[in-house]
């Protein structure tokens, strides 16, 4: 049964979202056990450019939510068109995420995309609880851009820069 918030129709707020294209990102951390961990968000933004903090939005019914709720550091990557089934696979609950793509390490041995559109090491700076999801501020700490495009998340499906959508 679907629930109304206060005279609001989720299936109808979800589909009104979905007409607002974003960014695709994989969030990478791994946990003090040295476990990698990751999910896919396509709320990420930046917040500050002084000091340097971005943004990024996790489902707190995510298994890796206290993960990363506790991590001192993650990496967001920018998914290119290349991407776009790893990041499918970063969405969905029980896979094992970091059997696909590759992956390298920083020195921190976090694990990274390196052809990635950008990719953004970052401090948790605080974690801020948001309704169903955790807002996860990070202090970025290094940013370095690749070659490809990014990809848009558009109407329930990845949408390349320069293509029509339907």
């Amino acid at each position: 049964m679907v629930e109304r918030l206060q005279g609001l129709d989720p299936a109808a707020f979800r589909s009104a979202l979905a007409r607002f294209p974003s960014g695709v990102t994989i969030v990478t951390t791994r946990s003090a056990s040295g476990t990698l961990h990751g999910f896919t968000a396509s709320s990420f933004a930046a917040l500050s450019l002084d000091p340097p903090l971005v943004l990024v939005c996790l489902d707190r019914g995510a298994d890796c939510s206290p993960v990363f709720m506790a991590a001192e550091r993650f990496i967001v990557n920018i998914v290119t068109p290349a991407h776009a089934e790893l990041a499918i696979k970063f969405a969905t609950k029980g896979e094992d995420k970091f059997a696909y793509g590759a992956f390298e390490f920083n020195e921190s041995g976090h694990p990274l995309l390196p052809d990635a559109a950008a990719v953004i090491h970052c401090e948790l700076e605080q974690a801020v609880p948001g309704g169903d999801h955790v807002i996860l501020i990070g202090r970025v700490h290094d940013a370095r851009t690749g070659s490809g495009k990014p990809v848009t998340w558009y109407r329930g499906d990845f949408l390349h820069l320069g293509e029509s959508a339907a």
